[in-house]
């Protein structure tokens, strides 16, 4: 048997209940073994972050479903959080994540890329608002937000304050 990314997500959709939802799937199938690793979102949660039993139950579950498929194919199984860094999905997680930090990856004036932490602000349209991060200390300075176009952000994760 071949485990497709189609047939394992539908296990997943039964699995699967509110507030805990499918991040990430992928299956590596090779001879006689396929890879699948599983990466979990909670949506209620502020980061996105699963916990460690989360992940236990729903790979305890959907190893019970698999191995129903019959014993003639092994896989190994990784199940995991998405993290508290995790990607950002561009651009429908900027509203899930307003008021949070973000390392994004945005076009400067001049042309180029450049990797910057900004806390995120609210979204109009296709333009959002960002604050650039400034580490807390003693001479901290009042920083402006900026307004960026959506199309000028190409990539990011949230970032965790320490």
């Amino acid at each position: 048997m071949v485990y497709t990314e189609e047939n394992i997500r539908e296990v997943l959709n039964k699995i699967l209940e509110p507030p805990l939802a499918l991040f990430s799937l992928q299956v590596q199938n090779r001879k006689n073994h396929a890879l699948i690793e599983i990466s979990l979102d909670h949506l209620e949660q502020k980061t996105g972050a699963v916990s460690l039993f989360d992940c236990e139950e729903v790979s305890k579950r959907l190893k019970e479903e698999l191995d129903n498929w019959g014993e003639e194919f092994d896989f190994t199984l990784q199940v995991s959080s998405s993290g508290a860094e995790r990607m950002l999905r561009l651009p429908e997680d900027f509203g899930r994540f307003q008021g949070l930090l973000a390392k994004l990856e945005v076009l400067l004036d001049n042309g180029t890329w450049d990797k910057r932490v900004y806390r995120l602000g609210p979204r109009t349209g296709d333009t959002i608002e960002l604050t650039p991060y400034e580490k807390r200390g003693p001479r901290r300075k009042v920083v402006k937000p900026i307004q960026k176009p959506l199309s000028e952000i190409r990539k990011g994760n949230l970032f965790l304050e320490l």
